[in-house]
């Protein structure tokens, strides 16, 4: 398992494709702000819009983009009409047993024909953290080329409805996630945080034995030798790629460890503790109330004990 897989395993994400949208412009779409611990996607199969969102300057998709805001942000899609006397219908919606169609073009051509939906994880995800506000990407790129039959068959799924197709688009929206960071992370040419650790060999191995060992002891010099560094060139290279300190990123992914455990077992509150490292049930959840702003019973009560 390589540190970009367990990374998006921390987070517990799952993807859901909730609409499919034929639209004709002039139209204004307005979406709020997602709730906590979802992210927002929209696929354009053909046509154009505009995303506009608060203090940023536009941005203009076509057919082939992948638009994801990791954090939810509120935005407006904005859809031109094709024509000077162009007039928008009444918008309709209908479940065709796969997904709900929203449509205002009657049996006119749309304007556009988009693919919306969402990716949930857990709280303080490490992964969303580290991704910037918008993450865009089109499958006409050659770099970005093996989302398009990905793209199609979600496509083709949500149109036909055929038998298990809602299971099918829901399992296909997960697999897109990490299509789209893949494909996101092959344009950067360069990277911070954790995704700029995890792109240099040497320092991405020392990731990675935080993430597959976190109960170890670990300590700077432990860590360094993962790197196969002495711990001065560790701390230097680790600080070129990240305002975050090694053991300030140990206790990140303790943490979430820690918030999976609480969610997903049974194992006690020390039992826990235990298994990401710490000795004192107190010293665990001290930290872990400030990472996640209650304490781990509470935090397990609210969101529900398998």
């Amino acid at each position: 398992m390589d540190a970009l897989d367990k990374l998006i395993q921390l987070a517990n994400l799952s993807g859901a494709l909730d609409l499919r949208c034929l639209l004709s412009g002039p139209l204004e779409l307005e979406h709020a702000s997602a709730p906590a611990g979802e992210a927002v996607y929209h696929v354009v199969l053909d046509g154009a819009c505009t995303v506009v969102r608060h203090g940023q300057p536009p941005l203009e998709l076509s057919a082939g983009d992948i638009f994801f805001l990791p954090r939810g942000d509120a935005h407006v899609l904005s859809i031109k009409a094709r024509d000077a006397k162009a007039m928008t219908r009444e918008m309709e919606s209908r479940d065709n047993g796969a997904v709900t169609v929203r449509s205002n073009c009657g049996d006119s051509a749309p304007g556009i024909d988009l693919l919306c939906g969402r990716f949930l994880y857990a709280p303080r995800a490490l992964l969303i953290d580290v991704l910037p506000d918008v993450v865009h990407v089109s499958f006409t790129n050659a770099s970005a080329a093996d989302l398009a039959p990905l793209v199609q068959t979600m496509r083709r799924e949500a149109e036909e409805a055929r038998l298990g197709a809602p299971s099918i688009v829901t399992a296909l929206s997960t697999a897109l996630f990490t299509m789209v960071l893949r494909a996101w992370l092959d344009g950067q040419p360069s990277l911070a945080g954790v995704l700029g650790l995890l792109g240099n060999r040497r320092l991405g191995a020392s990731i990675i034995a935080m993430l597959e060992r976190p109960a170890e002891p670990w300590t700077l010099e432990m860590l360094a030798k993962e790197a196969a560094m002495s711990r001065a060139t560790f701390m230097r290279a680790f600080s070129a790629h990240s305002d975050s300190s090694p053991l300030a990123l140990l206790s990140h992914v303790r943490m979430q460890l820690a918030s999976t455990m609480l969610t997903h077992t049974k194992k006690s509150i020390a039992d826990v503790a235990a298994d990401v490292g710490y000795q004192s049930e107190a010293a665990f959840s001290k930290r872990f109330k400030e990472l996640y702003g209650v304490a781990p019973g509470r935090f397990r009560q609210t969101n529900g004990l398998v």
